[in-house]
């Protein structure tokens, strides 16, 4: 075939047109994280809370939930997903399309106790993305009343001098409140009877009527009836004293390096999800916690925030789960 002069024959053109697609991709590919970012959200995101609507964990993700729709611009709603100690929920997200629209609120026993507590677990932290950490809670030590102590060393002293008088409410077998007490255990050496409950009500009804005389739990629960001098609070495990108690001590203080409990709360994706859309529920998340709405409700009963990035939420996921694993492992309970 004969081409006119200066003209290409139909391979060549097609080869120009497929170099020059190229060239402009090259661009937009660089872009495409970007792009995507801004797009998203263009529909409702829903945050599966494994735990019923009303309690402490559901509280905290609507509050932030809240900020997080005021900034994205479309509904951050909330699905109560109870069962299996946090594990239906997990399984949910874990299995749900990897685009940023359905997040987990993870907490303490998902990740940090329920690895170590189940052979059946279906999920583990790899299938997720890590967004942000959303809160932290100390945990205290409580006691009744009439105890004779006030401090962690009188409460150390009495109890070594009485191994087993002592009554300690918990919430079963494999309960956070059962390793808190364990750990209170093995760093004080004081010896305590377990008393199993099914809810905080009842153990705390027993613990100011003397059936029990130890309770732990978080400070958000304990607090108020502190304050109304119906229980008393003679010790936290935060890393520091506590803004709304900074009365009560804590047990670093006192000398137990090692009897700091905290209970956190954060958000998780599935694992696939792009960075960009990971990275804007994080900016989401991290704005809310700037607010002041948000910085003052989370603080009137001890709740504490922590600005951060996926990265550092994963770090001290891992920490975490390790520093149960030590507690957990050697007792060998496995819940299944």
């Amino acid at each position: 075939m004969q081409h006119l002069p200066g003209s290409r024959s139909p391979r060549r053109r097609v080869m120009a047109l497929a170099a020059a697609c190229l060239v402009a991709a090259v661009p937009l590919l660089g872009a495409a994280p970007s792009a995507l970012a801004q797009a998203f959200p263009d529909k409702p995101i829903r945050i599966v809370v494994p735990y019923a609507a009303g309690g402490s964990t559901d509280a905290i993700a609507r509050v932030v939930a809240e900020r997080m729709t005021a900034d994205l611009g479309q509904p951050v709603l909330i699905e109560n997903k109870p069962g299996a100690g946090t594990m239906l929920g997990a399984e949910i997200v874990a299995r749900a399309p990897k685009d940023g629209y359905q997040l987990l609120l993870g907490t303490t026993s998902t990740f940090s106790t329920n690895p170590h507590l189940y052979k059946s677990i279906k999920y583990s932290l790899a299938d997720f993305a890590p967004v942000a950490l959303l809160a932290k809670t100390d945990w205290v030590l409580t006691v009744n009343n009439d105890l004779p102590v006030k401090t962690i060393r009188e409460f150390v002293d009495y109890g070594k001098s009485r191994p087993g008088v002592l009554n300690y409410g918990m919430m079963g077998v494999g309960s956070s409140s059962h390793f808190v007490g364990k750990m209170i255990e093995g760093a004080t050496s004081v010896r305590m009877v377990d008393v199993p409950y099914k809810g905080t009500g009842p153990a705390l009804a027993d613990l100011m009527g003397g059936q029990v005389q130890v309770y732990v739990d978080a400070i958000t629960t304990s607090m108020p009836l502190h304050r109304a001098g119906k229980v008393r609070i003679i010790g936290l495990m935060g890393e520091q004293r506590a803004a709304i108690a900074p009365d009560i001590p804590t047990f670093v203080e006192a000398g137990y390096p090692d009897v700091v409990a905290q209970s956190w709360y954060g958000l998780f994706a599935p694992a696939g999800t792009p960075r960009a859309v990971v990275d804007r529920l994080s900016a989401s998340v991290q704005s809310a916690l700037r607010s002041q709405e948000v910085r003052t409700r989370f603080a009137s009963d001890g709740t504490l925030t922590e600005a951060g990035t996926p990265e550092s939420f994963l770090a001290m996921v891992t920490r975490d789960h390790a520093k149960w694993g030590r507690l957990i492992t050697p007792l060998g309970i496995k819940l299944d």
